[in-house]
């Protein structure tokens, strides 16, 4: 009678693990397709290993998928980063330089690209329910290959709209980001996503 409940009991696990995993993983991925044209504001702390504040940032970011985005550090210093598809500059305003390269080698491994890519998360991801914490929906992600700065990736969301990201690395740190007044379906500019250095800024690097 034990044996026939255990094999009753494992014969379920078989059926409904693969359910409750498809059903966390498309509600991920319904809340990465409203990221195809957004605008947000966003605040960004990095943690060091004992969970002491290292730097915190905020700013603005707006995201046309599945290949430009344009996050702006408004404090504590000025900084922009600018991705057109093709090419992704860094330019800091303080020093007045500005450097290029091709986007697809620059951010192949950035968790950035969690939120750009157009392709179901699953395929490069394990995706794990953590449930819900401080008022948010917590999924992990852990990259399937090791090439990746981050080891694991937590989403954040609001009912299907994605409300933070927490970003941990082999060495303990973690970058912790927010987005509020976010601002679905944005109709850009065609320069939106568009860099042209400012006169007398330094140029380094090469695009794509």
């Amino acid at each position: 009678m034990k044996k026939s409940i255990l094999i009753m009991c494992l014969g379920l696990a078989q059926i409904f693990t693969p359910c409750w995993a498809t059903e966390v993983e498309d509600r991920l991925n319904r809340a990465m397709s409203s990221l195809d044209n957004l605008q947000a504001d966003f605040k960004q702390t990095l943690l060091d290993e004992n969970k002491k504040i290292v730097q915190q940032s905020m700013g603005k970011v707006s995201i046309q998928r599945p290949g430009k985005f344009l996050w702006i550090y408004e404090k504590p210093y000025e900084q922009q980063i600018i991705a057109d598809g093709k090419e992704l500059w860094v330019y800091d305003v303080d020093l007045d330089q500005a450097t290029v390269k091709p986007m697809e080698a620059s951010l192949a491994t950035a968790p950035i690209m969690v939120l750009m890519k157009q392709q179901r998360v699953e395929t490069e991801f394990e995706v794990n329910e953590i449930g819900d914490h401080k008022y948010l929906y917590w999924i992990e992600l852990i990259p399937r290959t090791s090439d990746m700065e981050y080891s694991k990736i937590y989403i954040g969301m609001e009912g299907e709209v994605i409300k933070a990201m927490e970003l941990r690395d082999s060495f303990g740190q973690s970058t912790q980001i927010t987005f509020e007044n976010q601002r679905l379906n944005m109709i850009f500019k065609p320069d939106t996503f568009k860099f042209n250095p400012p006169p007398g800024v330094d140029v380094f690097g090469v695009g794509g």
